[in-house]
């Protein structure tokens, strides 16, 4: 009988799980009983990897978003965006693009400063709002996650006296001992590809800075800070 409860709320788990809301805390199991914590748990895993895998496509779209794009727009930094005619301009990249930068040189000293001003590699205003959503799911990781592993911690705990007890097997505590180091080990894969990820774009964000690019501190402090806040919520994930 202790069998079928424990099936009949995982499905039940499975069955809610789409109706929660991604951005609601996860719901506290204290007072349940063990199948409770397993139905509960298994919920709060299913959110967590949504959650882990959303993390991941935003950061995805940082890197897009800051990458610059490609050797033409390179070349005509090179050039110091002093356009002073369309020919001149076609000479210049032309000639960057066959590896003549040196030579591609235009205006001077101070009319390459001014042109700086106005280099723009990557997309401040678009990397805001990516970085935005990414930090908004950020901290639903962070405050979510630490409730989950204890809520794990907490139901391997009631099963293991459980077998100890003979109430279930060995074989059934291994299961889903199995399933919840799964879980774990899904989530810390997908906050370390999160990390790395948000240390690509900011290295992007640094090349760019480098090749002229002004406005960009901000997005800079903001990759480095969701690079650590994911290294942070992956270091708190024991493996057992």
């Amino acid at each position: 009988m202790r069998t079928s409860r424990f099936i009949a709320y995982a499905v039940l788990a499975v069955s809610v799980s789409g109706c929660v809301s991604s951005t609601e805390p996860m719901f506290s199991s204290r007072g349940a009983a063990p199948e409770q914590i397993s139905a509960l748990s298994a919920t709060n895993e299913m959110q967590m990897q949504e959650q882990t895998n959303a993390l991941n496509k935003m950061t995805r779209d940082i890197i897009r978003k800051s990458t610059v794009n490609g050797a033409a727009i390179g070349a005509v930094a090179g050039c110091g965006l002093v356009l002073l005619s369309p020919s001149n301009a076609k000479n210049c990249v032309t000639g960057a693009l066959a590896g003549g930068v040196v030579g591609a040189t235009v205006g001077a000293a101070q009319g390459k400063k001014q042109a700086a001003k106005r280099v723009e590699l990557v997309s401040p205003s678009a990397l805001v709002r990516s970085i935005g959503k990414a930090d908004d799911r950020m901290d639903v990781v962070s405050r979510d996650l630490p409730q989950l592993l204890k809520q794990q911690d907490a139901e391997l705990a009631s099963l293991n006296a459980e077998m100890t007890s003979g109430q279930i097997t060995k074989d059934q505590f291994a299961h889903r001992f199995q399933v919840i180091k799964a879980n774990r080990v899904q989530l810390a894969e997908a906050l370390s590809l999160s990390a790395a990820q948000a240390n690509e774009a900011h290295r992007n964000l640094q090349a760019a800075q480098a090749k002229g690019q002004t406005g960009l501190d901000w997005h800079l402090s903001a990759t480095k800070n969701l690079a650590r806040d994911a290294t942070s919520a992956r270091s708190a994930i024991s493996l057992f």
